[in-house]
């Protein structure tokens, strides 16, 4: 088995795995890691969940650059199997683990960490003050007027929710989050099918599902958004009679579908505005990406989740 790629600087210094860092080895290496330690019962809830994070965005990266879950999955299956053989008292193995303990001693004090894929980045961020409203992960589209909407995970206390805030002009009277069916089509669009439908492969509107194979969230709750969901490095440009918010939440079960997609999922954001005098009400479609959401969600929860779990914890490595 190979050894783990300096885990402190892979893990920490080349999140995006940009550069000279191959995403095939991290993803080998992180997912032999994850198994051996699981197996050998070897490491604490944090630094499973910190290896894990890495290894979920080592997975994103080679599915956005051709690889099939197919090819992974029996990756990972072959990596088990190996797993189970090796010895927990192996000086390789032992040496790899207190790299590993080293790097998230250092991963599990960070405050906030950039997830970028494709075309946006999400930002995830360990904000623990419960009194108030507070961006978990988010990630910033602009309408085609130019007026930014933050979307993605916030909490409030315990909870977490699916949350759109569309900051300046005039607000739509609601929201609809579009996404594939994972019931009627099994992976995002390959290039076969995409070209059998025409389209090309390097647009993000191309790469999002037709209408027949997506599942329709409606926003369930619209306010006025709190303030701590506004930044103010958003709006700091921004005149105050334009700063004005309104916050559109989702269901549990939009977060979850949401949750559950593959990083190269493309979601659309349906912003649909009131009639106007004479005129029908209009429609406004933003495209984003899942990306990394579940590692950046991951990332952003796993001090508290760590509380929570017992040693060899965490969520299940894909």
């Amino acid at each position: 088995m190979r050894l783990f790629l300096k885990f402190l600087m892979v893990f920490l210094l080349v999140p995006t795995l940009a550069g000279a860092v191959d995403a095939g080895n991290a993803y080998h290496e992180r997912l032999s890691m994850l198994l051996i330690g699981k197996a050998c019962n070897a490491l604490e809830p944090t630094e499973y969940m910190a290896l894990q994070t890495g290894q979920l965005q080592a997975r994103g990266a080679l599915l956005r650059g051709g690889y099939s879950a197919h090819e992974l999955a029996q990756m990972k299956a072959d990596l088990t199997a190996r797993a189970e053989r090796i010895s927990c008292t192996d000086e390789r193995v032992v040496e790899e683990l207190a790299r590993i303990r080293s790097a998230a001693a250092v991963w599990q004090h960070l405050y906030e960490m950039q997830f970028p894929a494709r075309w946006q980045s999400w930002t995830a961020r360990r904000d623990e003050a419960r009194e108030k409203a507070r961006w978990r992960v988010r990630s910033l589209l602009h309408t085609k007027a130019g007026y930014p909407v933050l979307w993605g995970l916030s909490a409030h206390g315990a909870a977490v929710f699916l949350d759109v805030v569309v900051i300046g002009g005039k607000p739509p009277a609601s929201v609809v989050l579009h996404m594939r069916d994972g019931t009627k089509l099994d992976e995002p669009l390959s290039p076969d099918m995409l070209r059998l439908m025409g389209r090309a492969s390097d647009s993000i509107t191309d790469l999002a599902p037709p209408k027949s194979v997506q599942k329709s969230y409606f926003a369930m709750a619209e306010m006025a958004a709190p303030p701590s969901l506004v930044p103010l490095e958003i709006v700091k440009d921004m005149k105050r009679k334009d700063r004005k918010s309104v916050l559109f939440r989702f269901s549990a079960d939009a977060l979850a579908a949401f949750s559950a997609l593959d990083p190269r999922d493309i979601v659309s954001v349906e912003l649909i505005y009131p009639a106007r005098r004479h005129q029908q009400r209009t429609h406004e479609t933003l495209f984003a990406e899942a990306g990394d959401f579940q590692a950046a969600r991951l990332f952003s929860e796993a001090v508290m989740l760590a509380q929570e779990s017992a040693p060899g914890g965490g969520v299940e490595s894909r």
